[in-house]
């Protein structure tokens, strides 16, 4: 399969992208792609416009590329791709309009890169063309499945949204370099009236949680502190400098809802999921690379897209699930930081609540605890209590490393992280506070009017835990999950890395012993024993506790008791003397058989008595 198909028709010159491949990709992506790896695939590719006009010039020059072609009207795909379009606000439509964005079809490649079925784009944002990049199998397949238009129109949200931010950022510094010119400083109003003047996509109400209010927030202090120095640079550099690419996502998502909310338009189509990551797994598949996740990071990637997809978890959650806990103390560790992270800095990704019965954290406790010989309870020498102590390092781990971060935020990060930290220190005030102080720290929590006081009622709260408590907790963990397949091998081995304790031994690995001196037993048991009612009874508790716990030192015990009631088998020496290797685990089951002298003081169950007794004088 050719991935890329080099089809320029007209030389470019080198030069004219050197600065733009070193500036932040932009676009639909997963995993570490750089800008100029997808700048050359899309060069290396034909393309044509289906929306807007080609733009070709930068800074007023004209860039020596290549003009493209536009799709014909009554091509089925235009007629597609327009019904999406129509599914647009109108504002949102002229705003593309005005500001000569652009949508360009990329031809020959399923992605724009593809490195793996976990690291790839999907789509583009050429911010100096002012276009947005599709691959044109993405369209078509969207059009052939039959989608609904509006899965097309959620894509030109997430990516048009963006852009017309950074294109009035990148409008208003313009205006800003011309004023310089002319003036030392930036007044107040020159730079939110020249904003205003080129916003056609914000909603401005003039209120100060609107679209454009929160807009300006974000990004006044940067534009306040350009200096008369910019009047030279590329208007283009400097915003870059200022565009945050993470915020402008999250607020183009937070768009796509409300225009979801407000219009009613289905949410069951998902061109990322279902046609974008199909294409990457397909592609995987040809390629012959790994499609199941091999590393932690993979695992905690596939548990994030589950939820990024809405996609009801359970059996596949569980076996991710699964596969973490056989990776030991590295997947035990990946997903509880990853939890308490998630609940520290109130984000909502792997704990998301998908309204399917299934809550993730307590589905990981429940699944350790199954591969564990230790009582469901939260006292020491339990999982419960293992895992608890491990949840709560790393819960007061990112508490601190939280805080820390909050201190060094500039006043408006400050602002909008305000609810989080007092909800910390809420929960921190319970713990660490005795009754008698809590409520007055509380109310200094309450009624802070600004973040020095919130930072000043935290400090001393919160401390970083011992980073050497840390092996410790997972060596909790580990020394639990004693009903696991790797527990006397790859668990045992990052056990005695984390302790240093080379030689240690969690458990005695019997199960091997247990099998060898399985094989003796006839089958049916019963049916070779004086006792049969008492073989069938202990066979039965043999076969469950070994089922359950094959490492038991019980199951010694039990299957002496077989051996000894085996007493009508021709080969019953050989049970004895498998009995004598046993020592004194057998001596129990020998002993009761010698007290119960009404059961086997008869005639058929005497033999087995004396044999007992026989035996107990030689052990």
């Amino acid at each position: 399969m050719q991935y890329r198909l080099p089809q320029q028709h007209y030389p470019e010159d080198p030069t004219l992208y050197a600065t733009g491949d070193q500036r932040p990709n932009t676009g639909l992506r997963e995993g570490l792609v750089e800008h100029e790896e997808v700048n050359e695939t899309i060069r290396m590719n034909a393309k044509a416009v289906i929306f807007g006009q080609q733009t070709r010039l930068r800074n007023g020059v004209m860039m020596p590329d290549e003009k493209l072609d536009r799709f014909h009207a009554g091509h089925d795909m235009v007629k597609f791709f327009y019904s999406a379009v129509r599914q647009l606000p109108l504002y949102l439509v002229d705003a593309l309009l005005d500001k000569n964005v652009s949508v360009t079809l990329v031809q020959g490649p399923s992605l724009l890169v593809f490195h793996n079925s976990r690291e790839h784009q999907s789509f583009h944002v050429g911010r100096t063309r002012r276009t947005i990049y599709i691959p044109e199998k993405v369209l078509r397949e969207a059009y052939e499945k039959g989608y609904d238009y509006w899965a097309i129109s959620e894509v030109l949200i997430q990516e048009a949204w963006p852009l017309l931010d950074y294109l009035l950022i990148l409008e208003t510094i313009r205006r800003l370099q011309d004023h310089l010119k002319s003036h030392y400083t930036l007044g107040y109003y020159i730079i939110k009236d020249t904003l205003r003047d080129h916003n056609e996509h914000l909603r401005d109400t003039d209120g100060k949680d609107d679209e454009f209010g929160t807009f300006f927030r974000y990004y006044a202090d940067q534009l306040y502190s350009l200096k008369p120095a910019i009047r030279e640079r590329d208007p283009y550099d400097i915003a870059d400098e200022i565009f945050d690419e993470n915020r402008e996502r999250f607020w183009s998502h937070l768009k796509l809802y409300d225009i979801c909310e407000v219009y009613n338009y289905p949410t069951y189509f998902a061109i990322d999921r279902d046609i974008c990551h199909g294409a990457a797994f397909r592609l995987a598949g040809e390629l012959n690379l790994q499609l199941e996740p091999q590393t932690t990071a993979e695992v905690m990637h596939d548990l994030w897209d589950e939820a990024r997809f809405k996609l009801s978890r359970s059996v596949k959650t569980e076996e991710l699930l699964e596969q973490l806990i056989a990776m030991g103390a590295e997947g035990i560790k990946a997903f509880v930081e990853t939890v308490t992270e998630e609940i520290v800095y109130g984000l909502n990704y792997v704990t998301a609540n998908r309204y399917d019965g299934f809550d993730i954290t307590a589905g990981f406790k429940r699944l350790l605890q199954q591969y564990s010989g230790s009582v469901k309870a939260d006292v020491p020498g339990s999982m419960g209590h293992g895992y608890n102590s491990l949840y709560q390092h790393y819960l007061q781990l990112k508490r601190y490393e939280f805080f820390n971060q909050y201190k060094t935020m500039d006043s408006q990060a400050q602002e909008e992280n305000s609810l989080i930290i007092r909800e910390m220190l809420y929960r921190v005030i319970e713990t660490r506070l005795r009754h008698s102080q809590a409520p007055d720290f509380k109310r200094r929590v309450e009624f802070a009017g600004s973040a020095r006081i919130l930072i000043d009622v935290g400090e001393g709260l919160f401390e970083k835990p011992d980073p050497e408590e840390e092996a410790g907790h997972l060596c909790s963990v580990l020394a639990q999950l004693d009903l696991h397949p790797l527990y006397h091998t790859q668990f045992l081995q990052q056990y005695r890395k984390l302790s240093g304790n080379e030689h240690i031994v969690l458990k005695a690995h019997i199960a091997p012993e247990i099998e060898r001196l399985t094989e003796f037993l006839p089958k049916p048991p019963h049916a070779y024993s004086s006792d049969p009612s008492g073989v069938n009874t202990r066979f039965i508790k043999f076969e469950k506790l070994r089922a359950h716990d094959p490492d038991n030192q019980d199951l010694f015990a039990l299957i002496a008791a077989l051996f000894v009631r085996l007493d009508q088998a021709q080969n019953y020496p050989e049970f004895l003397q498998q009995i004598r290797g046993l020592g004194e685990y057998a001596r129990p089951p020998l002993e009761e058989i010698v007290a119960n002298a009404d059961l086997f003081a008869d005639q058929q169950r005497g033999p087995i008595r004396d044999t007992s007794r026989q035996l107990l004088a030689e052990i």
